[in-house]
């Protein structure tokens, strides 16, 4: 069921904006759009919201998070393979902060677990929660790990549960961020770390291309964050902005123009001779590297600690 935000879960200001319409490129889900914008703290958000049965729908099964993306041992790779890894159309690593000795993590919309496996190996002791059940369960059966099939709220951590938690490329699917960050607070420890990674708003990309920005992904992006509504966000939530990177790679740009080129039909982000030049990825990958350096990139990850009471 869809409804409208009558006040910015950010300011809790009551003049909001339209900003802009769009169509669903990724998915192909039907119709237009609306962003929505306030005007007093530039927090842009899907308008009307939707709750998260509907949320849940517009995902496809192929949804790339939910895929068993684990690493295989020894794999042999084709001439093609190598050339496109080489040319930078792979993922990119985020960075995570630095700890001097493993804990007690939790990786929320942690998919089919790829990344909690990779820290498990580390020597950290991992925990996932993931809304999609197909994907959590293909992570425990599959994998053995502990991943919680639902959303944050109903899993009930005790207080204090985790040394460090994990919400990259989450937050900005999630229709009520105000009632997760508070979560998270109270299961983080003391001087806990907490990394978020979304997409930037304020960004050279969504600046120049608007409704054809890869990242604006209507309707699964909820929230659209700038390095200040972040910062914010999270001061509001008593956490203390301690590190912001700008972390990008090739695809935001190289679909980003494909959808450009694809407005006027009905192909996807994906489909296109621009997603498919190795040309294109070598360019839109030095793109993305010059992008993070001057801080207009697409991706900002955001490192907080969690502030304790006096």
């Amino acid at each position: 069921m869809s409804y409208r935000i009558r006040e910015c879960p950010l300011c809790g200001g009551q003049e909001l904006k339209p900003l802009l319409r769009a169509r669903d490129f990724h998915y192909g889900n039907p119709g237009e759009y609306t962003q929505a914008q306030c005007t007093q703290c530039s927090l842009a958000f899907l308008e009307p919201m939707y709750d998260h049965e509907e949320l849940a729908s517009f995902y496809p099964k192929s949804y790339y998070a939910f895929a068993d993306l684990f690493p295989v041992a020894n794999p042999v790779y084709s001439f093609k393979q190598k050339v496109w890894r080489f040319a930078g159309r792979r993922e990119h690593p985020t960075k995570d902060p630095k700890f001097e000795r493993p804990g007690r993590m939790l990786d929320i919309g942690c998919g089919s677990g790829w990344f909690i496996s990779q820290m498990r190996d580390r020597g950290w002791e991992v925990t996932g929660v993931e809304p999609n059940v197909a994907a959590a369960n293909f992570g425990k059966s599959e994998k053995g790990l502990n991943i919680f099939a639902g959303s944050l709220l109903d899993a009930n951590f005790p207080a204090g549960s985790f040394d460090y938690v994990r919400m990259n490329h989450s937050l900005e699917h999630i229709e009520h961020p105000n009632q997760v960050l508070d979560e998270v607070h109270r299961i983080l420890a003391d001087k806990g770390k907490l990394m978020i990674g979304v997409p930037n708003r304020d960004s050279f990309n969504a600046r120049v291309f608007g409704p054809f920005w890869h990242h604006l992904a209507l309707p699964v992006h909820t929230f659209s964050y700038s390095v200040r509504t972040l910062s914010r966000m999270l001061r509001k939530h008593h956490f203390q902005v301690e590190r912001v990177v700008f972390n990008t790679n090739a695809t935001a740009l190289q679909e980003s123009v494909q959808m450009f080129l694809n407005r006027k039909n009905a192909s996807l982000s994906s489909q296109g001779r621009f997603t498919s030049s190795l040309t294109a990825t070598f360019l839109c990958n030095c793109a993305a590297k010059l992008q993070n350096l001057f801080h207009i990139a697409d991706v900002i990850e955001v490192t907080s600690t969690k502030n304790c009471p006096n």
